[in-house]
């Protein structure tokens, strides 16, 4: 990956701390946006806005004055189509495009077209186990990473039914007697956690792939290959 390019991350909370790490590893000019002077993700990045990261003119502006080469939410479903749009009006690389960020930032929207495609989905509020499938999808092919082998190809289906063809997902799903029930999709990383657990058990770096997405770097399909880790 390029270094010094100039990265757009909105979010600056526990939750970004493992995308803003692995972009500093990566030599990257991270500029961080958080409403919260405190947020611990400043002390990663290079330069710092206190900005809402769902302030989208404020982003807009601040993307342009910064020359940035590449924006991401890594943990906030709303701002996935904040970003998606400010990478659109600038003509920058993205993995979403508006349309698709959209639907996928919407839970209501989901709702709607999963009813209308046949994905077996389910209320936030139910009862029954949940399970998370950790995904990233190449070219539109779906590759878990995390999560029980059965669920999976839920997870895949519901991708495809919201138009999802790049970047890193983070599927909910519930157990129930009438089988698996989708109960979210996120286009977006999951929780720090979610990701270290993916790449203990598979050796491949969420983080990393996230960061290349969205600045178009090329990521070639052996990155997702699950490798044997060492106990």
């Amino acid at each position: 990956m390029d270094a010094n390019r100039r990265l757009l991350v909105l979010g600056a909370g526990r939750q970004q701390l493992g995308l803003l790490q692995a972009a500093r590893q990566q030599g990257l000019l991270v500029v961080a946006v958080d409403r919260d002077s405190a947020a611990p993700g400043f002390r990663l990045a290079d330069r710092r806005a206190l900005i809402s990261f769902e302030d989208e003119p404020s982003l807009h502006r601040l993307a342009e004055a910064e020359h940035i080469d590449g924006v991401i939410s890594p943990a906030n479903d709303w701002s996935v189509g904040i970003a998606a749009r400010i990478a659109h009006r600038l003509a920058l690389p993205h993995p979403l495009d508006p349309k698709t960020a959209a639907l996928a930032s919407s839970w209501l929207k989901q709702r709607e077209r999963f009813e209308e495609a046949g994905v077996p989905n389910d209320a936030w509020l139910g009862d029954g186990p949940e399970v998370t499938v950790q995904a990233f999808s190449l070219a539109g092919e779906f590759h878990a990473l995390s999560g029980p082998a059965g669920v999976a190809a839920l997870a895949e289906r519901a991708a495809s039914v919201l138009g999802i063809r790049e970047g890193p997902t983070s599927t909910r799903i519930r157990i129930t007697p009438r089988g698996p029930q989708v109960i979210e999709l996120a286009a977006r990383l999951g929780s720090p956690a979610e990701v270290e657990l993916a790449r203990a058990a598979t050796g491949v770096d969420l983080n990393d792939l996230a960061l290349k997405g969205a600045l178009g770097e090329p990521i070639a399909l052996d990155e997702l290959l699950r490798r044997p880790q060492a106990a």
